[in-house]
């Protein structure tokens, strides 16, 4: 019941307002239907606000940089109408003849469609880019116009570098979902992780060329670059993080605290722990992950347990992932009934108060009457 809370207290500056209408001359039933309006678009506002806030978590993508692409500098003219008002209120439309720069710069394009960053890239990255993909560049359309104008000087056509030799540079990118798991962790029974259990935060990735999924030990035995390129493969093709733990010599009590630090980690995220190294491979190992695809991680589990984890685990656990790996399907999940917080109630109180009382006083004091 808890989002309609908002809608029920809603109703409470309805009945005020009805009352208002019926014994002030000065409130219109308008000004009461304004009012009343008012009440319910601030009790959808708060129920979608406190839902989002709860609910918005991030995952992260995989892929590679499929081109880059040099977009030199030239200037766009165009045309802009502008319309005044004289003394006598007549309207007076008249165009100017504008000029926009576009400066030089050069992109690098990955295989989600999207170009990585703002900034874009370096001349000195793209040409390197650019002799590892064959060094062939061709004309790769026209930039686009901001205002609809056409060029005047400088060069608006693209110049792309695409990847034909296959040579992979990884990257990263962060995608929002609704995690409703993440509002009603009791519901799976996530512990609070104590404040003397040391485990690490989920990476986030600020980077996206080089991420932070590998943790512990297995940031020193794992080459973080061949990492990625793993991940670039599985990423697209079973919608999968993998991120990989290794815990030293700690026990397997801490894979589980990690676990409900992370709340059993995001919507595509497949997380490998293991420690206890004796000659060289982990004594126990532990695999979790938002997926049915129970035997696959058991399995993995496996894998961990018979090979040291070094680079040469990869093509392994690659493997495994390709054949047996599936993404749970996180509509499962629509059920969970999400509370919004109790401190939404009280700021939605205080707002709706504020909001009908200004209204009123400005309903009652205006021109308008009955």
């Amino acid at each position: 019941m808890g989002i309609w809370i908002f809608y029920l207290l809603a109703i409470i500056p309805l009945l005020i307002g009805g009352i208002l209408w019926l014994r002030d001359r000065e409130i219109t039933i308008g000004e009461w239907i304004g009012g009343s309006v008012i009440g319910f678009l601030l009790a959808g506002i708060f129920q979608f606000i406190s839902i989002w806030s709860m609910t918005r978590d991030v995952e992260t993508w995989s892929g590679e940089i499929v081109k880059v692409t040099h977009c030199p500098a030239w200037t766009e003219q165009y045309t802009e109408t502008h319309t005044t008002t004289d003394s006598d209120g007549k309207s007076h439309t008249y165009t100017t003849t504008e000029y926009d720069h576009h400066p030089e710069h050069w992109d690098a394009s990955n295989n989600f469609g999207t170009y990585q960053n703002e900034e874009g890239i370096s001349l000195s990255f793209f040409d390197e880019a650019t002799a590892r993909f064959g060094g062939s560049i061709v004309v790769d359309g026209s930039q686009p116009t901001s205002h609809g104008g056409f060029c005047i000087s400088g060069d608006q056509s693209r110049y792309s570098a695409h990847n034909q030799t296959g040579y992979v540079y990884p990257v990263t990118v962060e995608r929002h979902f609704e995690n409703r798991i993440k509002a009603a962790p009791t519901l799976f029974s996530f512990s609070k992780v104590p404040t003397n259990v040391a485990v690490y935060a989920w990476p986030n990735n600020p980077d996206w060329q080089h991420s932070d999924r590998l943790m512990g030990t297995a940031r020193v035995t794992i080459d973080a670059l061949e990492f990625d390129r793993f991940n670039s493969r599985v990423g697209p093709r079973k919608r999968v993080n993998v991120i990989m733990i290794g815990f030293g010599q700690r026990d397997i009590s801490y894979a589980e605290w990690q676990r409900a630090k992370w709340i059993g980690g995001k919507k595509n995220d497949l997380v490998l722990c293991y420690g206890g190294l004796r000659d060289g491979k982990p004594s126990w190992s532990k695999v979790f992950g938002w997926s049915d695809s129970e035997i696959c991680k058991r399995n993995l589990e496996s894998i961990l347990l018979q090979n040291a984890p070094t680079t040469k685990i990869l093509p392994i656990i690659e493997q495994e992932i390709v054949r047996g790996y599936t993404i749970k399907d996180w509509k499962a999940f629509d059920y969970i009934s999400v509370e919004p917080p109790a401190w939404s109630y009280w700021v939605f109180c205080i707002v709706l108060i504020l909001a009908q009382s200004g209204f009123y006083i400005w309903a009652a004091n205006n021109e308008i009457s009955k």
